[in-house]
């Protein structure tokens, strides 16, 4: 298994869960605990597969960067240590002369950081899983006795539980600001954000090994406000130097999904044009001076607004789901052609979950 395949596994999770609880008989005390039991397991495997997965893909990372450093360096005429020989053979295994101990221990502070983040997400999640369910049933079946709702009992508990848990279940980390962020929105920000730094890292290790401590930023177009001050600036990975404004490879991925990498900027073979140049706009350099045009700061909210749609309708396809169980779209992205369209079927589905909600009110 790979970080993707892992991502996807979280992402499928939620909406498992959720056909588990339409189908099983909530009403049912010792079926409601099997089924808490299944939910709690699926967590636990998740909890492995992280261990099985995450040291090895930083691996690769890592060495990814390592590798198109080499590259990089050898296209500018620098001839690379070690050659150009890959980094990693075709059995997974490094090869000796890229085991040094700065490589290694590079690799173990990612991996650590990594993994801790993400299992943590993964307790959190679990945690809050287990007493989102707990709570809505105790609750909803002190309703159902008290009279404050009516009904069948099985079909209301699980309308309850089911909708309960697609809201707050699967909540990993809240923000400062009160945003509950999901276990698969923030197990993908954090795996993604975190192997492109160990890319980025190896990168920088892989120059630095080689003399060359200079090196440019680049990236995804359109980008962001704090991604746009770095590019076409020349920075150094050596903070004893005065002439380059200093910029360790870590710092180069400055928030969640950052999708940045770094070019090696060789001096010598550059005039002395360029490298004034070059240094006055180092020293220059303002982080927090938005460097766009207007045409780019609107394609890149353009490519924003989409990406707010696209987890906007993940939600409201878990709250279709929960809602409607089988009278909702079988997949995601049925769902999403579906209200991309504003189909008449999708406006149906509309009418049926306000007229389900409007019930389940009653």
């Amino acid at each position: 298994m790979n970080n993707e395949q892992l991502l996807e596994i979280i992402k499928a999770m939620k909406l498992e869960i959720l056909d588990i609880l339409q189908n099983a008989n909530l009403a049912n005390d010792k079926e409601a605990q099997q089924t808490l039991q299944v939910i709690d397991s699926m967590f636990q495997r998740l909890d492995i597969a992280v261990e099985e997965v995450i040291p090895a893909e930083s691996l690769k990372a890592y060495y990814a960067g390592v590798d198109e450093a080499t590259k990089a360096l050898s296209a500018a005429g620098v001839n690379p240590i070690g050659g150009l020989a890959a980094s990693i053979t075709s059995s997974g295994q490094v090869r000796s002369a890229f085991t040094s101990h700065v490589h290694m221990e590079a690799i173990a502070e990612i991996t650590d950081n990594t993994m801790l983040d993400l299992k943590s997400a993964i307790r959190t999640a679990r945690q809050n899983t287990y007493f989102t369910l707990m709570t809505t049933l105790q609750d909803v079946k002190k309703d159902l006795q008290s009279g404050i709702i009516q009904g069948k009992a099985r079909r209301v508990i699980t309308q309850r539980v089911a909708e309960s848990f697609a809201k707050d279940g699967m909540t990993s980390f809240i923000t400062i600001d009160g945003k509950r962020l999901p276990l698969d929105f923030y197990s993908e920000t954090v795996v993604r954000t975190n192997l492109k730094t160990a890319h980025t890292k190896g990168a920088g290790e892989r120059y630095r090994e080689n003399g060359m401590d200079l090196f440019t930023v680049t990236g995804n177009t359109p980008t962001c406000h704090q991604c746009a001050p770095l590019r076409g600036v020349v920075f150094t990975l050596n903070p004893d130097r005065k002439d380059y404004t200093y910029m360790d490879p870590k710092d180069i991925i400055s928030h969640p999904n950052c999708q940045c990498s770094m070019s090696v900027w060789v001096e010598e073979y550059k005039t002395a044009s360029e490298i004034e140049k070059a240094q006055r706009e180092s020293k220059a350099f303002d982080p927090n001076k938005d460097t766009r045009s207007k045409s780019q700061r609107d394609a890149y909210n353009k490519q924003q607004a989409l990406h707010r749609w696209n987890n906007e309708t993940k939600k409201q396809y878990a709250r279709y789901k929960s809602v409607l169980g089988d009278d909702a779209p079988k997949t995601l992205g049925g769902f999403k052609r579906s209200k991309k369209s504003n189909s008449e079927n999708f406006r149906e589905l509309q009418r049926k979950y306000r007229e389900k909600m409007k019930e389940y009110s009653r």
